[in-house]
């Protein structure tokens, strides 16, 4: 929150466009508001797993859930959601950070930080009780929007580029599934709720089976 609040008072004097990635605090999210009702451009995102864990997850020294930012409080997180429900958080990042297994079946203070999340954001959005409605919105709709990209229409004669998804699809997160080369996820061998059922964009149709 200190690196935050310093680089907004950098975008006003300078009157420059900020994004902030990742943040992970209640003094975060305050400032940001203040900012935008100041008029500073300012947008930011969250990761999702950092809508949902808490720090409370790294009392076992289980080093899937080493992150950067870190895990926060359960007051962090309650305002984290409010913040992107009240439009202060822009949009969602999965932080898809994929690490060979050596660098995370080791002791907690040297292990790598992130995670895997790429299949997870939908589940883990789910998970934090966020609607489909606004999981669309800043997952797919604001990220354009924030660095200039037009907006898909699904409609009779345009370019198709779309993700269906089922909200309520269970599915077993395993080696099996895993899309990934790598299997630094806490949410691994564990059944999710949620699972994208085919994404179509560039001509390509990929069907998840």
């Amino acid at each position: 929150s200190i690196m935050v609040s310093r680089d907004l008072f950098l975008a006003e004097y300078n009157d420059s466009r900020i994004h902030f990635n990742t943040i992970s605090t209640e003094e975060s999210v305050d400032l940001i508001k203040k900012a935008k009702a100041k008029g500073i451009q300012v947008t930011c995102d969250v990761a999702a797993h950092n809508l949902y864990y808490t720090d409370e997850a790294v009392t076992s020294f289980d080093s899937h859930y080493k992150v950067n930012p870190p895990l926060r409080t359960k007051k962090d997180v309650k305002a984290l959601l409010k913040g992107l429900k009240d439009g202060v958080i822009d949009a969602v990042v999965s932080q898809h950070t994929p690490h060979e297994i050596e660098y995370k079946n080791v002791e907690f203070q040297i292990a790598k930080n992130g995670i895997i999340g790429l299949q997870t954001v939908l589940p883990l959005l789910l998970k934090a009780g966020l609607s489909p409605e606004l999981i669309v919105e800043k997952l797919a709709v604001t990220p354009r929007k924030i660095v200039n990209l037009p907006i898909p229409k699904i409609e009779e004669g345009q370019p198709a580029n779309l993700v269906l998804f089922n909200t309520q699809k269970k599915w077993v997160f395993n080696a099996k599934s895993n899309q990934s080369k790598s299997s630094n996820s806490p949410l691994f061998n564990q059944e999710l709720t949620g699972q994208v059922v085919l994404c179509i964009n560039n001509n390509q149709v990929i069907i998840n089976k």
